[in-house]
C-alpha cells in the first residue's frame, strides 16, 4: 500500500513510522488512517518485533488539521468514523515507542499516548488544548492518560489546555526517557535495536498482560460519543474561530 501523509522503514526486526503530513505534521483522518494501516501492516510482518513512532524536530504532530475539523458537524464525523482507525492500534500485539521530538499536542499527543512507551527530547512539549476551541480530547486523552498518571493531571491538562515539557511530562509517568536532542536520532535507532533484539513471544505476552483492562473501550466510546456531539456546539466555532484569527475567544 502507498500513503501520501506517512513514510515507512523497515529494519530486519522493526519498523519506523514518520509522520510526514505538511509543515507541521497535522493529523487530518487520511493521515490517521494511515499510521493505522501502516501498523497493521508491520505488525503481520513476522520477522518484526516494534514499531516506532516519529515526527520531525520540531512537531511529533500538533494533532487536528483545525481547518478540516472547523467543517466537521456530529453527522459527518459518525459518518467518517472520525478517529475510529486509532483504536485499531489497541489490536497491535508488539510494542509501538512513540519518540518525541517537538510538540505532541490534542490528537499528536493522544497518539503517544496509543503508543506502549513514549521516549522525549529535552525540547519536547506535550498538551490536551481541545478546550481551547471549545471541544474536549476525542481519540482517548481523558482515557489513556491515566495509564500513565493521576487522574488529577489528567484533569489539570484536559481543563487547562496547558502545555507541559518535557521533565513535567516524566514527573507524571507519561514519559519513560528524557533524551538530549542533539543524540535523539541515535537514541531512537538503539533504543529499537534493543527492543527489537528480545523474544517477539515475551514481547507480545508482557504488551497483552499489561494492556488488560475490561473497561477501557467502554470509557473511549463515551468519550468519542461527547466529543462528537461537542463538534455541533456554538463555543466549538467561536474557539477554531478565534484559533484562527489569533483573538481570544467570548465563550458562551
Amino acid at each position: 500500500m502507498r500513503f501520501k501523509n506517512i513514510k515507512i522503514k523497515k529494519n530486519n526486526q522493526y519498523g519506523i513510522i514518520e509522520i510526514a503530513n505538511n509543515k507541521n505534521n497535522s493529523l487530518d483522518h487520511i493521515t490517521l488512517n494511515e499510521i493505522s494501516e501502516a501498523t497493521k501492516e508491520l505488525n503481520k510482518v513476522k520477522e518484526i518485533r516494534c514499531i516506532g513512532f516519529v515526527g520531525s524536530s520540531k512537531f511529533f504532530s500538533p494533532g487536528a488539521d483545525i481547518k478540516e475539523l472547523e467543517k466537521l458537524d456530529s453527522k459527518k464525523a459518525k459518518k467518517l468514523k472520525l478517529f475510529s482507525k486509532v483504536d485499531d492500534l489497541q489490536k497491535i500485539n508488539i510494542p509501538i515507542i512513540s519518540f518525541v521530538e517537538g510538540y505532541a499536542l490534542g490528537g499528536g499527543f493522544e497518539l503517544a499516548l496509543s503508543s506502549d512507551i513514549i521516549i522525549a527530547s529535552t525540547e519536547a512539549k506535550f498538551g490536551l488544548p481541545e478546550i481551547n476551541l471549545g471541544l474536549i480530547p476525542g481519540i482517548g486523552g481523558t482515557q489513556k492518560t491515566k495509564k500513565f498518571t493521576s487522574n488529577q493531571n489528567v484533569k489539570y491538562l484536559a481543563m487547562t489546555g496547558k502545555i507541559i515539557d518535557a521533565e513535567t511530562a516524566m514527573k507524571y509517568g507519561i514519559v519513560s526517557q528524557i533524551i538530549p536532542k542533539e543524540n535523539f536520532k541515535e537514541f531512537t535507532l538503539n533504543f529499537l535495536n534493543t527492543i527489537s533484539s528480545k523474544p517477539k513471544k515475551s514481547l507480545q505476552v508482557i504488551k497483552y498482560l499489561v494492556n488488560s483492562e475490561d473497561n477501557l473501550k467502554k470509557s473511549l466510546i463515551k468519550e468519542r460519543q461527547e466529543f462528537y456531539k461537542l463538534l455541533d456546539s456554538e463555543n466549538k466555532k467561536i474557539g477554531i474561530k478565534s484559533f484562527l484569527n489569533k483573538t481570544k475567544p467570548n465563550w458562551k
